[in-house]
């Protein structure tokens, strides 16, 4: 049947309630070393930071932006090549348009 048939709600409000299950098992107890260790387990070890590491860290960034920089170097724009030879033709062309 529809829910939104009158006869199921009918059905629904007659039906006995039925009172939850009490629990059947006792609390358990955790102590405070019991969470201490847990939370030990989950944080994990803390990283060891030593001279070596940080040297390698500074070798590393360094290098890392020295060719970040050599590779977004502006490009130079491109000249075709003189060709001193032609200039004075052009040159006296240009002249004799004038």
């Amino acid at each position: 049947m529809s829910v939104f048939h009158p006869v199921s709600v009918i059905k629904r409000e007659a039906a006995p309630q039925t009172t939850p299950a009490a629990h059947t098992h006792e609390p358990v107890l955790i102590t405070e070393q019991q969470v201490l260790f847990s939370t030990a387990a989950a944080v994990g070890a803390p990283s060891r930071h030593t001279l070596m590491t940080t040297m390698s860290q500074a070798m590393s960034h360094a290098m890392s932006s020295a060719v970040t920089h050599w590779r977004t170097r502006e490009v130079r724009p491109h000249y075709p090549p003189r060709m001193p030879y032609l200039e004075h033709s052009l040159m006296a062309r240009e002249m004799d348009r004038l």
